[in-house]
């Protein structure tokens, strides 16, 4: 006995091999050329990890699997799958693969933006994002001119501002009375 595909189940398989026929033509060039993306480096990311890490690593916004751009460290996401979130401090581990997710974000306007010494970092959709110029579910974490924001667009610019950094780095300032 056969059994018929639904109507819609097959127009989805339909479309679904149709559009991976036409994948590849969008990512080729025609005149062979490649194109070369150098971001910031790792050397001088990891105070900048730490006020990421505040602002946006806990479970449920970075610091959570189900997101493309991912925070790792003690509030969240662990790179090592046996370090439980909450327990242990945040390891070089946990910084590094915060910086490859980071840099897999946009990183055509993430190299252009470097390479030009920071000037315009709008350009980068993180940045945008953390500044509230573009929406972002959470907010605006690193509002245009705060501690965090001197830290990203230090890091983006080649320059280290290891003073904004951590004087951001407990995350945003306590708000109605309340302490850290």
């Amino acid at each position: 006995m056969r059994q018929r595909i639904q109507p819609l189940a097959a127009a989805f398989v339909t479309a679904m091999a149709l559009a991976s026929l036409g994948a590849p033509a969008c990512t080729r060039y025609d005149d062979d050329r490649t194109v070369s993306v150098t971001p910031p480096p790792r050397a001088t990311f990891a105070p900048l990890s730490g006020v990421l890490e505040a602002h946006c690593g806990t479970l449920d916004c970075h610091g959570s699997p189900a997101r493309n751009l991912r925070v790792y460290g003690v509030h969240g996401l662990r790179a090592n799958g046996g370090t439980v979130t909450g327990g242990a401090d945040t390891t070089e581990e946990d910084v590094d693969a915060t910086y490859e997710s980071v840099v897999g974000v946009d990183p055509e306007n993430l190299g252009v933006v470097f390479a030009e010494g920071g000037r315009d970092p709008e350009r980068w959709l993180v940045m945008r994002k953390s500044r509230g110029v573009e929406h972002h579910e959470g907010g605006t974490p690193l509002p245009s001119g705060s501690a965090g924001d001197r830290c990203l667009v230090a890091w983006l610019s080649g320059a280290e501002d290891g003073g904004a950094c951590l004087e951001d780095v407990f995350g945003p300032e306590p708000r109605n009375g309340d302490t850290w």
